[in-house]
Formats: structure tokens, C-alpha cells, sequence
């Protein structure tokens, strides 16, 4: 029998992440998709940006955070090794673009959705980390160098544990999402170069998603959860639907590491 050392796994995995060629053609009608020609041009793109180390925190509800997530807050500060920045409803419009508002369905969507709109907005304008309000076992602060010092990369995340953890669609993207899972990165933290062709490509469709939404959420505005009658957005449609497709299509300029990946225990 094989000894799996650490060299071995190592090697295993990297063999794995090798396996899987995106190719535009094999994903026809599907929003990333473009020619083959402006594909190649942006994934052969080299993105020399220095990454700011801050962690941007949401919190978009009026209530006050809960104390488990205040614990969760103070642990971020102590540990991530960065500048944490919580974005309330208060704060919010200092970061706000003046070029760039607001998408004017925000303010219906439901408190859950206005935290999966907000860490697009930020991730593509400003760059740096996003965590969910959740406690980090260490410091992060030298994923941010590790990101900054190669052109090739674009994003760090924590990978994927299982096929359960990838957004549930259907299709041929869906079945590839769930076969190749390990090479996408989880939406609960991750570090980010403003303005490349994954963030670009993020908050269009999101804009897009957004733009049909409208009407019937303009008449049916988000709760909490997003779970009122007639609230018309599936819960991962405007977060996962997207970026795990994103995580595929770029999967090369994507750097992995769990030092980033938040506790899911306790934290509501």
C-alpha cells in the first residue's frame, strides 16, 4: 500500500487541479462564456497589484450584532493579522463610488443578500479580504503577500471540502462544479485583486441578475433570510450561481490555502 507523506498528497492534488481544461465551447449560453479568442487573452493576463491588507466585514441589518458575533468581530481583530473594517448601514455610504452607486434593487433585497452583493462591490473596487463575521484560527496577513508577489494569481481562498459545498445548479456546469469541486473556494472568506477579469466578470452578472430581479423585488422586498412569500431570488443565486462558475473558468489564477477558512461553530 501507497504512504500517503505530505510530498505524496501534495503531488496528488496538484495532478487533480491539472485535470480540468475549461474550454468556452463546452459551455454554450452559459453567462462566463465568451470566444475562445477573448478568453485566452484574459486568462494568459499577468496582474501586477499590490493588495491591501484590510478584511472587510458586513453587517447590513439596523439591530445590533449579536454576541456571538461580537466575539466573532473581536476575534477577527486579534487574529487576522490586518486592518478588519466592519461595513454597517451607517458607514456604508463612505465606501460607496460615486461613479459606481449602489444597484437600485439593494435596499430590497433581503439582509443576507445585501451581504452577498457587498462583498462583490467591494471585492472588485477595492480589493483586499472579505470574511464572514466568523472567529480565524491565525493570522492572514501573509496570504495578502503571497497574492501581492504573484501576477499570475488574482484570488485566495479556502478550497472546497465536498461536492454539497458548490452551488447546486444544473447543466453540464453543474455536474463539472460537482465533479471538479476541489477546485473552487468556499464564499465565506477570501482575499482579492480589484478590478480583473473574475471581479469584472462577478459584478456584471450580478448587475445583470439584479436587473431582472427588479420589478417583482421592488413589490416584494427581502426579510432576513430571504424566505418571505414572494421574495423572487433562490438563496444562492446572486452569490454561488456565479462565483463557483467564476472559480472554474479561472481556476489557474486562483491561489488555495485553509488558514483563511472561517469556524462555522457558534457564530449566530
Amino acid at each position: 500500500m501507497k504512504k500517503w507523506t505530505l510530498k505524496n498528497c501534495i503531488g496528488f492534488f496538484s495532478y487533480q487541479l491539472r485535470l480540468y481544461q475549461f474550454s468556452p465551447s463546452k459551455y454554450s449560453g452559459e453567462f462566463f462564456v465568451d470566444s475562445e479568442e477573448d478568453y485566452q487573452k484574459k486568462n494568459q493576463l499577468n496582474i501586477k497589484k499590490k493588495v491591501e491588507k484590510v478584511l472587510y466585514c458586513f453587517w447590513t441589518g439596523n439591530n445590533p450584532l449579536t454576541p456571538n458575533r461580537e466575539n466573532s468581530l473581536k476575534n477577527l481583530i486579534h487574529n487576522s493579522g490586518v486592518e478588519v473594517k466592519l461595513v454597517t448601514p451607517e458607514n456604508l455610504p463612505d465606501y460607496i463610488l460615486k461613479e459606481y452607486p449602489l444597484h437600485q434593487a439593494y435596499n430590497y433585497l433581503s439582509m443576507v443578500h445585501r451581504s452577498d452583493y457587498l462583498r462583490c462591490y467591494f471585492m472588485h473596487h477595492y480589493g483586499g479580504g472579505y470574511c464572514d463575521i466568523k472567529a480565524l484560527g491565525r493570522s492572514i496577513s501573509f496570504l495578502y503577500d503571497e497574492l501581492s508577489d504573484r501576477d499570475d494569481k488574482w484570488l485566495t481562498g479556502y478550497r472546497e471540502l465536498a461536492e454539497k459545498d458548490v452551488a447546486p445548479l444544473a447543466g453540464l456546469i453543474g455536474s463539472d462544479l460537482r465533479k471538479h469541486y476541489r477546485y473552487v473556494v468556499g464564499n465565506g472568506a477570501y482575499i482579492c485583486k480589484p478590478d480583473t477579469p473574475f471581479t469584472q466578470e462577478w459584478y456584471a452578472e450580478l448587475h445583470q441578475r439584479l436587473d431582472q430581479y427588479y420589478p417583482v423585488l421592488k413589490e416584494n422586498p427581502g426579510n432576513i433570510w430571504g424566505n418571505n412569500p414572494g421574495y423572487p431570488i433562490p438563496w444562492t443565486n446572486i452569490l454561488g450561481d456565479i462565483f463557483h462558475p467564476l472559480c472554474l473558468k479561472y481556476h489557474s489564477h486562483l491561489l488555495r490555502n485553509d488558514a483563511i477558512k472561517p469556524s462555522v461553530t457558534n457564530y449566530r
